[in-house]
């Protein structure tokens, strides 16, 4: 077991040890890509946050788009280990009426993109998945301005949950990724208050304060820094950086801490572990 070195002590090694250094041309985020007139292609994957579309603005070629920022419930029992992560989300104690949830989900995307004139917003970022079809995260816009996303979360049939993105250069969204987590929170706050869709059947007293307070979730996973980010203490989320780590490292992240912030752990030049804590936003995830 290493032993936790003082933070005056961090700050010196990691100064020392992760040089800063400047993001490459090729480090830069994909550009946002804008997809009209969608409809959606029938196919028996599709469920209520991943599906296949054609739009009308790339005539020769579909995609299958899978949301951020949401995960809706699996419409079906493939996945047993998912589903008891999802029912202990929502507080269900039987993970079949998460199934329920899931097939919910699935209609009410469905008739959501039913007009076949909805916007896909999509960086091309693979978002993986059992598909032999490469599966891109995207953002989803109907004709009326809605967001799928948020219309999902608003009825109890997603989880505030998985990748996100910065949406400042989206004229429609305007926003950071952080802003976004929260504004899903909150609107993920009215539905429990509502008891819609999924919460309608979970158990226990709706905190108030949970959508600000509660860790995100996060898979453990590692991510190799696109550029420099800070980290900060895990005794101190709100204060100040320790230091900053540089560009191509990779850090371990371990789990949500914070709305914003996950716990990671790198290990520097010389062989020393490290733990701290660093913004979702600067990560990627």
């Amino acid at each position: 077991m290493h032993a936790k070195p003082s933070v005056f002590r961090v700050a010196g090694l990691i100064a020392a040890a992760l040089a800063l250094a400047a993001p490459t041309e090729a480090d830069a985020a994909k550009k946002w890509r804008e997809y009209t007139g969608c409809r959606v292609i029938p196919n028996a994957s599709n469920d209520g946050d991943s599906f296949h579309v054609k739009p009308t603005n790339i005539k020769t070629k579909s995609y299958l788009f899978r949301l951020y920022f949401v995960d809706t419930p699996e419409s079906e029992t493939s996945l047993p280990e998912r589903l008891q992560v999802q029912a202990e989300y929502f507080g269900i104690a039987d993970p079949k009426d998460v199934v329920k949830i899931g097939k919910t989900a699935v209609k009410f995307t469905e008739a959501f993109l039913a007009d076949g004139n909805f916007t896909v917003y999509s960086r091309l970022s693979d978002a993986l998945g059992r598909s032999d079809m490469d599966r891109d995260y995207a953002m989803v816009m109907n004709a009326a301005g809605e967001d799928l996303g948020t219309e999902l979360v608003r009825n109890g049939l997603a989880r505030v949950y998985g990748q996100g993105s910065d949406l400042s250069d989206l004229e429609p969204y305007k926003r950071d990724e952080d802003a976004w987590f929260r504004r899903l929170r909150q609107v993920e706050l009215e539905a429990k208050k509502e008891k819609r869709g999924a919460w309608a059947v979970a158990g226990g007293p709706v905190n108030p304060l949970a959508a600000l307070t509660t860790p995100r979730e996060v898979a453990e996973q590692d991510v190799v820094l696109a550029r420099p980010i800070y980290l900060y203490p895990l005794a101190a989320p709100n204060g100040a950086p320790l230091g900053q780590l540089r560009a191509g490292l990779t850090v371990h992240v371990v789990k949500g801490a914070t709305p914003d912030k996950a716990h990671v752990r790198f290990t520097s030049s010389s062989g020393q572990v490290y733990e701290g804590l660093a913004r979702f936003v600067d990560l990627g995830i």
